[in-house]
């Protein structure tokens, strides 16, 4: 990892290169999507958003080329790329501006709902929208024998009333992982240290956490189009809060100063049982925002 933000901080000819094959790459491997946009991310937090913008064009153009001459689509490589990138300049600038993650985590959340509000706004009818992209899914479960014929319909209304969710979220995350690699780079080479001190300390705010209870209240008031939009609202906070209770794993594990096989374990857990390990850390990282477990454990820590 090292090599590769060596790599990118060499100058914007390098940087532009390894932006433009990681991306390429991701249509093979998608993964590599989030080391291309931590790339163009460091750059960001390093060298502002001049030198930015001017990788992000110039990687643009390639990918572009590119796309057009291996895939012959020229348009869909170059909206795939701007979506994967974007959001995590937006937030770099936020971060390097404010110098806090918290509030660059607080300003992607705030993307994610305004990106749901927007598809809200844009369509009368999420189910007919989503209808032609989730049938040839839901007939390949029911070829699978994964699915009986009769629950096509409710399996398609229920995914269409998610997709906003899971797709803001879905960016919003890729979006800060992208960030917190960059900001590992970052830290890596020019301040050793630095990220895991500021990772362990992340808390995002009370007001997020009000407005969290609020739409977490609306949801079990609310049905039709309001209940799917309180629900695309969760996807996006959960996200959000699952993240501080990632930061709380780590910051509350270095206070108690236990070896690493916890941290395994727990990463484990969320490959192997993902929805359910989400769902412990988001509730573990709104519970922080309350009782701020981390400054009670140094508390305790200091005063034995």
């Amino acid at each position: 990892m090292r090599f590769l933000a060596s790599a990118v901080m060499r100058g914007k000819s390098q940087a532009v290169m390894i932006v433009t094959v990681l991306a390429m790459l991701s249509l093979m491997f998608p993964p590599a999507s989030i080391l291309s946009a931590a790339a163009i991310a460091l750059v960001t937090l390093r060298l502002g958003w001049k030198d930015s913008a001017t990788v992000l064009v110039l990687a643009g153009v390639a990918c572009g080329l590119l796309a057009q001459l291996i895939l012959g689509v020229l348009l869909h490589a170059v909206g795939f790329v701007l979506l994967m990138w974007l959001p995590v300049v937006v937030l770099a600038l936020l971060l390097r501006t404010s110098r806090s993650l918290a509030i660059a985590i607080q300003g992607g959340i705030a993307m994610a709902v305004i990106a749901i509000l927007v598809q809200f706004a844009l369509t009368d009818d999420l189910i007919s929208d989503w209808r032609p992209l989730l049938e040839p899914f839901s007939e390949a479960l029911i070829e699978a024998k994964m699915l009986e014929p009769a629950q096509q319909e409710t399996l398609v209304t229920t995914m269409a009333q998610w997709m906003p969710g899971i797709l803001a979220a879905g960016i919003l995350l890729q979006s800060l992982a992208g960030l917190l690699l960059a900001r590992w780079w970052q830290a890596m080479l020019y301040n050793p240290g630095g990220f895991k001190q500021e990772f362990h300390q992340l808390r995002l705010s009370r007001v997020l956490a009000l407005a969290t209870l609020v739409v977490v209240v609306a949801r079990l008031l609310l049905s039709g189009g309001a209940g799917a939009l309180a629900d695309a609202l969760m996807m996006a906070l959960i996200a959000g809060w699952f993240l501080q209770g990632l930061a709380l794993a780590h910051g509350a594990l270095g206070l108690l100063g236990v070896n690493n096989g916890w941290l395994i374990g727990i990463y484990l857990l969320l490959i192997f049982a993902m929805p359910h390990m989400v769902m412990v850390l988001a509730s573990a990282g709104f519970a922080d925002a309350w009782f701020d477990f981390r400054a009670r454990l140094a508390g305790n820590k200091n005063s034995a």
